[in-house]
């Protein structure tokens, strides 16, 4: 067989199982258990100093937690000078309804055009809670415009 056929048959081998609905098999002894994902939402994003924000969280059974990112807001222009490191000041706060704080982290990082992450407090909270997350970037002496998502943990 040539190689363009061996490749070929591999891939239409694969589609066929995928069609088929093959399911990786357990190992004998070893209880297959489903659990369920928890999946993160990034609904507030802004500009801050220059840099691209964005506050996620993610809701578990009893609890929530969030993230902070900072990340270019656009592509280089073609033929710009490389981007400079620049010292990045990232404050994520969180705290439940009624004025109990969850706590701040402060974080002092070095921007090189990566997208940074700054994971913040979450944790156990009393179902029917609203969790309220802000996240503020400064940098360079530009203001903060600071960004905030609240979230109602599941009963």
């Amino acid at each position: 067989m040539t190689r363009k056929m061996l490749t070929t048959a591999a891939a239409t081998g694969a589609l066929a199982l995928a069609l088929a609905g093959a399911t990786p098999a357990v190992a004998a002894g070893t209880a297959a258990t489903t659990t369920e994902t928890a999946t993160e939402v990034c609904d507030a994003s802004g500009l801050q100093s220059g840099l691209w924000t964005k506050l996620c969280y993610t809701v578990t059974e009893d609890g929530v937690q969030f993230t902070g990112r900072i990340g270019l807001a656009g592509p280089p222009s073609p033929g710009s000078p490389p981007l400079r490191t620049k010292l990045v000041d990232a404050v994520l706060t969180t705290d439940i309804e009624g004025g109990e704080s969850l706590g701040t982290v402060q974080q002092s990082l070095l921007f090189r055009a990566a997208t940074l992450e700054i994971a913040g407090y979450g944790g156990t909270v009393p179902c029917g809670s609203t969790v309220t997350a802000t996240f503020s970037v400064s940098a360079d002496g530009w203001y903060t415009d600071p960004i905030s998502t609240s979230v109602v943990v599941p009963c």
